[in-house]
């Protein structure tokens, strides 16, 4: 019989989490995989972040190779950054190079997907897809119409946060329980209604839950308050216990022929502070700020008066998430996150580097060339400015601590390699263990300040467990990276395995010798058509409320 695989994505789920679940006897279905089959951590890509660790896994390619660093296009393309979507990966897919060997698949939920491909089978997009078209985004287009028939409705995530703002958590989580059960169904329809070789699906609903609710759950954490552990404290682990479930009645309906493996992009952990990387830039001399809009807000002490002001002025790098009642509700001074876009703001003639999103981690040189108003030369400068930056990060002390803060400086190309590396950031940071997340804001404050919105934060080891007929059980391994994925999957479809992926064959998983036979193929497909502004901004509106933007 023709073998088949199952992968089953969760984002951001950690065996910090789930072992001692396991080991309390909570997760039944958990334990029962590991113990029948092999598994270990999975490191992600630096900074452990959805678009280039899950793009890194469908691929096998590291982001210079694919292109995907963050959720939006490199500031070489302009300063006020557009966003992504599958159009932007350079690497084709597994489901791709399957299809073009006759093999039949099926995605489900699988994040950057949208506009979805043209597969031999069909993709249901997730996250980072439009809502103006979501009655067109699946492939083929049928099939959007098919599941809402099926299961009444189908919605890919829920982008709105408003019920945080307001402390109405219940109806949060009764929300993410609704789209769990509906990513379960959808996932049992197309499961049993289609034949499939392959079929992945990613659950995108432990990493929403972890960011919220992981100062209920860690009792080290700053914020962590005994009253409101008392009633949210069990939320993360309730969440892994209905996957759990969830698993276990997704592999009743897989036969014996079939490979199942569970992974997930990242880890995850507690958030402690924020860096505000772009005003110590600003100390440092290396960045400037437009001096009227920075003293306007410097002026500004409270919310409303910021919110009413810009909005009276139309100032276009405002959206508006909130309503101004709502923020009064708001126990914290305001998150630009929620509207200010940082680039408006910036004297970019006299500025030599800047912050990167929150979500990539990095700092970007303004090089002559490369960005639209750079000065920096690529050369001597641009390599001494490398080696001030890094030399002064490593001398930086939380005032509160004494403590030092950065744990390690990376140069792009110490971490990547390939045609598009020029995309990255030039440096990435790790800051105490992933606990301290530097951020682009220039709210006027302390550098480093606790977190006011988000307490749980991703972590470089992800998951991954197989299990099959063809797999050891209970076999721990190490030494597994997300670009591992793509090459194995082939392998146990007996397919070869373009030569320029830079993952490996899990051979140490297979409980029998397999034979893996590569091709002098490149796997690399051309940049496509962009999306439309209309659709750009709906992607943002989903992603910002949901606290990535």
């Amino acid at each position: 019989m023709q073998p088949k695989v199952l992968i089953i994505g969760i984002d951001a789920a950690t065996f910090d989490i789930i072992e001692p679940l396991v080991n309390k006897g909570l997760l039944p279905t958990f334990k029962h995989l590991m113990q029948k089959g092999s598994f270990g951590k999975l490191i992600s890509t630096i900074p452990p972040v959805t678009p280039p660790a899950w793009t890194s896994i469908v691929t096998g390619k590291n982001p210079g190779k694919h292109g995907v660093f963050d959720f939006y296009m490199p500031p070489c393309f302009g300063y006020n950054r557009r966003i992504l979507t599958a159009k932007a990966n350079r690497a084709k897919t597994l489901w791709k190079l399957l299809s073009e060997r006759g093999l039949k698949v099926g995605v489900l939920n699988v994040p950057l997907t949208y506009p979805p491909e043209e597969v031999n089978g069909f993709i249901v997009p997730g996250m980072q897809y439009a809502l103006c078209t979501n009655q067109e985004f699946t492939y083929p287009r049928e099939l959007f119409f098919e599941l809402k028939r099926v299961l009444g409705k189908y919605e890919v995530i829920w982008g709105d946060l408003k019920s945080l703002y307001t402390n109405e958590l219940d109806e949060f989580l009764d929300k993410w329980e609704e789209i769990l059960e509906i990513r379960k169904k959808a996932t049992l329809y197309l499961m049993q209604k289609y034949s499939w070789n392959f079929f992945m699906v990613v659950f995108y609903v432990i990493d929403p839950i972890q960011h919220h609710f992981w100062k209920f759950f860690d009792k080290t954490h700053p914020l962590y308050e005994p009253a409101l552990a008392q009633k949210y404290g069990m939320i993360i682990t309730h969440f892994y216990q209905k996957l759990d479930e969830a698993i276990a009645e997704i592999l009743r309906h897989v036969d014996e022929n079939t490979t199942i493996i569970i992974v997930s992009d990242h880890g995850a952990g507690a958030e402690i502070k924020s860096f505000y990387l772009n005003l110590w830039l600003k100390k440092e001399g290396l960045l400037r700020f437009k001096e009227f809009s920075y003293n306007f807000l410097a002026r500004m002490k409270w919310p409303h008066f910021i919110y009413k002001a810009l909005k009276r002025l139309k100032y276009p790098g405002i959206s508006w998430t909130v309503p101004l009642n709502q923020l009064k509700e708001l126990k914290r001074d305001i998150d630009p996150r929620e509207g200010l876009e940082v680039s408006y703001f910036i004297d970019w003639p006299n500025t030599k580097a800047f912050t990167g999103n929150h979500t990539e981690q990095g700092i970007y040189l303004n090089v002559k060339g490369r960005e639209p108003q750079g000065i920096v030369s690529e050369g001597k400068e641009y390599d001494e400015l490398r080696e001030y930056i890094i030399y002064r990060l490593y001398q930086l002390k939380d005032p509160e601590t004494n403590e030092k803060v950065v744990d390690k400086v990376y140069k792009k190309e110490e971490v990547y390699h390939g045609s598009y590396i020029k995309f990255a950031p030039d440096l990435f940071l790790v800051l105490k263990g992933g606990s301290y997340l530097a951020q682009k804001e220039i709210y006027p404050g302390p550098l480093f300040r606790y977190t006011n919105k988000t307490t749980g934060t991703h972590r470089l080891e992800g998951i991954f467990i197989a299990t099959g007929s063809g797999i050891k059980k209970g076999k721990r391994i190490s030494k597994l990276h997300v670009t591992d994925i793509t090459p194995t999957v082939l392998a146990l479809l007996g397919q070869p395995i373009p030569l320029d992926m830079d993952g490996q064959v899990l051979k140490e998983i297979m409980a029998d010798e397999l034979i893996v036979r590569y091709e002098n193929i490149s796997s690399h497909t051309e940049t496509k058509e962009g999306i439309s502004p209309k659709e750009e901004e709906e992607i943002k509106e989903t992603l910002r409320n949901l606290g990535y933007l």
